[in-house]
């Protein structure tokens, strides 16, 4: 009993603590644009907050401060990234989608399969919101992954971004889930994963 009371009382923190984390988010879009410091008082508050900053899509954001700030600095660049990051996060405070479909619409492998690093082929696609292609790809290859930019028959996971094309049927992206069907028709036990459980599986 005093257990589940232990669980409860974590689960609530974190909860209120990713509405705080929200409000904050809010505040900083608010005019449209994200300047260094606002991006250093995000950075500040996930660390301040790691049991938050490990939960989705809390470690998203956090995962990408960590990055941008690797060279002390936010470029005009990060920060225009980091704003539609931001708009997608106050709009939808779940998880990302803003208008988009998310990735957990597509046709992903069921029951979620468990994902492993070591020795497995990675493929990415649509947008991912942890942030650049070649960053996720470093996350996969840092693990012991192999990552590449098509499906064929050495792919075990094909990752699906969480802002996912407003038609995931459209070319490219929908070609791209037409040779997933081609090879799993071959007998290839390709798994179709999400961009969330993908980064739950980062740790």
């Amino acid at each position: 009993m005093v257990g589940r009371a232990q669980r409860l009382n974590a689960q609530r923190r974190v909860e209120q603590g990713l509405a705080e984390m929200v409000g904050l988010v809010r505040g900083v879009i608010a005019d449209g644009r994200v300047s260094q410091d606002e991006a250093q008082r995000l950075t500040d508050w996930t660390r301040d907050h790691p049991e938050v900053a490990t939960r989705y899509p809390a470690n998203l954001l956090a995962r990408r401060l960590e990055r941008i700030f690797l060279d002390g600095r936010v470029d005009g660049h990060e920060r225009k990234r980091l704003a539609a990051m931001l708009a997608q996060l106050a709009e939808n405070p779940t998880g990302f989608g803003g208008g988009y479909p998310l990735a957990t619409d597509l046709p992903l492998t069921r029951p979620p399969p468990e994902i492993t690093f070591e020795g497995q082929t990675f493929v990415f696609g649509g947008e991912m919101a942890y942030g650049p292609l070649h960053a996720c790809e470093r996350e996969v290859m840092e693990r012991g992954g192999v990552a590449e930019r098509t499906v064929n028959r050495r792919t075990d996971y094909v990752v699906i971004g969480q802002l996912a094309a407003t038609d995931w049927c459209q070319a490219p992206f929908g070609a791209l889930l037409d040779r997933v069907v081609q090879y799993r028709g071959r007998g290839v036990p390709i798994a179709v994963v999400s961009e969330e459980q993908w980064a739950d599986a980062l740790g």
